[in-house]
């Protein structure tokens, strides 16, 4: 298991850290060096778009969430698993693959518990 580092010690731009509570949260990563983080929702969703990021080697999100959405987009060539505890929740993959090949540089492992939510992962709008 990949460790994630306290946003202290870095750029906070390279981490997320959200909390909601019965309400929304839509975010844009854009940094080339994004090292992971981690989202905490109850009654609410949050939707996160890491198209214009960047990652480099295994990358942790760690997604917490009661009657919850969490929505990503990735980048297309990123790989993403999900290694998450499920109780009446699911995760769908909905990324179309064109041509171009998933690198195995690029690792998005989605992790945490999911109570009466759904996790969504896409690459397009």
């Amino acid at each position: 298991m990949t460790n994630i580092a306290s946003p202290l010690t870095g750029n906070p731009a390279d981490y997320v850290n959200t909390t909601v509570v019965f309400g929304e949260i839509k975010k844009t990563i854009i940094s080339k060096d994004f090292k992971g983080g981690k989202i905490s929702s109850l009654f609410g969703a949050t939707k996160l778009d890491f198209t214009n990021a960047d990652i480099k080697g295994v990358v942790v999100l760690d997604i917490s969430q009661v009657m919850s959405e969490t929505k990503i987009r990735v980048p297309s060539d990123w790989r993403v698993e999900a290694d998450q505890t499920l109780f009446l929740a699911t995760i769908d993959d909905k990324r179309t693959y064109i041509s171009q090949s998933i690198n195995a540089g690029k690792v998005l492992i989605l992790t945490g518990t999911s109570v009466f939510g759904a996790v969504t992962i896409k690459n397009t709008l």
